[in-house]
């Protein structure tokens, strides 16, 4: 028998055992806590419960950030900033005891045109509202309490 056949068996059977690690490996609990995280790069090529929204408008050139009592807190104009408040992970959430009326305007998107679109947030949970569409964002909330420290 040739060399080739001896190498193409001992290929097969590395790439097995490696099939096998990789198992085992997705199979771990840490594994399973990244899938679940909305901020993992993980969670999101495997296919976690958060999905990506962009609510803001597409030519958006400054987002204004509001306070739970209506008074402006921030403007944002910068990509960076930008990109943090309106490229959100988007989950599910349990819609038991929320009220309508607990929703409070948190951001104004206003684009080069002058129109804006708000986002509204209920107050003490990571429930946001975008054109009557609930979602859970704890990426969002995390940005908003970084926004708003001083």
């Amino acid at each position: 028998m040739k060399i080739s056949f001896y190498l193409k068996i001992g290929v097969m059977l590395i790439s097995f055992g490696a099939v096998l690690y990789a198992i085992q490996a997705l199979r771990s609990r840490d594994v399973a806590n990244k899938i679940s995280d909305p901020q993992s790069a993980l969670g999101i090529l495997i296919g976690s419960d958060y999905r990506p929204l962009n609510w803001c408008p597409a030519d958006t050139v400054k987002v204004e950030v509001y306070s739970f009592q209506g008074t402006l807190l921030k403007t944002l104009n910068s990509p960076e900033d930008l990109s943090a408040v309106c490229e959100v992970m988007m989950g599910a959430f349990s819609s038991e005891g929320i009220e309508e009326k607990a929703y409070r305007q948190r951001l104004v998107a206003i684009d080069a045109k002058g129109e804006n679109k708000i986002l509204q947030q209920h107050e003490g949970r990571p429930i946001f509202r975008v054109q009557g569409m609930p979602f859970s964002s704890p990426m969002l909330e995390k940005a908003l309490v970084r926004i708003e420290a001083p």
